[in-house]
C-alpha cells in the first residue's frame, strides 16, 4: 500500500497549478529568475500563485534555488529532471485514454457498446 500511495503523491503533483508549466519551463531554460518564470508561463500566473507552485516544487526536492549576490534562480534538481520525462508521458497516455473514452464533454463513451 505504501507504493500506492507514493505514486498517488507523484500523479497528485500534476493536479497542483503551475506545476506541470514549471517543470516543463525550467526543463527548457535550465535556470531562471522568478520574474523571468513569471513572464514566461502562460497564462500569467499572479505572484502569489507561482511563489506557492515554487515552494510545494521545493518542498518535493523537485525545485532548487540557488542563491547568488547577483540573482537567485530557479532550476530542476536531479529528481525533477527524472521526474518530468514521467509525468509528460503519463500525461500524453492518459490523453489518449480519454480521446477514446470520453467524449468532448468528458462523459463516459462506451466503446464495447459501439463495436456491436
Amino acid at each position: 500500500m505504501q507504493r500506492l500511495e507514493t505514486v498517488y503523491d507523484a500523479v497528485r503533483l500534476c493536479g497542483y497549478r503551475w506545476s506541470l508549466e514549471i517543470l516543463t519551463v525550467l526543463d527548457r531554460q535550465r535556470q531562471m529568475r522568478f520574474t523571468d518564470l513569471q513572464q514566461t508561463i502562460r497564462p500569467t500566473p499572479s505572484s502569489k500563485s507561482l511563489i506557492d507552485a515554487l515552494r510545494r516544487l521545493q518542498d518535493q526536492g523537485l525545485v532548487d534555488r540557488s542563491t547568488r549576490a547577483d540573482a537567485s534562480p530557479y532550476q530542476l534538481t536531479a529528481a525533477g529532471q527524472h521526474l518530468l520525462p514521467l509525468l509528460l508521458t503519463f500525461m500524453d497516455q492518459l490523453q489518449q485514454w480519454t480521446h477514446t473514452y470520453r467524449d468532448g464533454a468528458g462523459r463516459r463513451v462506451d466503446r464495447d457498446t459501439d463495436a456491436r
